[in-house]
This record gives structure tokens, C-alpha cells and sequence, in this order.
């Protein structure tokens, strides 16, 4: 697995289809911008984000 889906992984609360062709995201709201634009590319324009159900801390990130 690339180290760029597994910094996305670590932003990603859970990820479900609905109907008509809709993909929920549900982000941490810590979330950098990137992930969002990322989860687009990944499931197209139909990608609807919803709230985490709870909040968390950032991950570590090595330097």
C-alpha cells in the first residue's frame, strides 16, 4: 500500500455507498484539505462528506 493511502487511511472516520451513485465520507474534522480533494478524485463528484461521529487527535506525522 503507498504511503499516500496510508495518510489518507489515518483522515477517513468511515466510507459507506448510498443510492444513485453517492459515496459518504466521513472525515475527521481535523482533515486537511487534501484529503478532502483526494476522496473526489477517488469517488468522483457524487462524494458527499458527513461529520465524524466523534472527534479525535491528529496522528503523529515523523519528521
Amino acid at each position: 500500500m503507498s504511503e499516500n493511502r496510508r495518510e489518507f487511511d489515518r483522515w477517513v472516520a468511515g466510507i459507506s455507498r448510498g443510492g444513485l451513485g453517492h459515496v459518504y465520507v466521513r472525515l475527521y474534522q481535523d482533515a486537511p484539505t487534501w484529503v478532502r480533494d483526494m476522496a473526489v478524485n477517488r469517488y468522483g463528484k457524487g462524494t458527499v462528506f458527513l461529520p465524524a461521529p466523534r472527534g479525535r487527535t491528529a496522528p503523529q506525522v515523523a519528521a
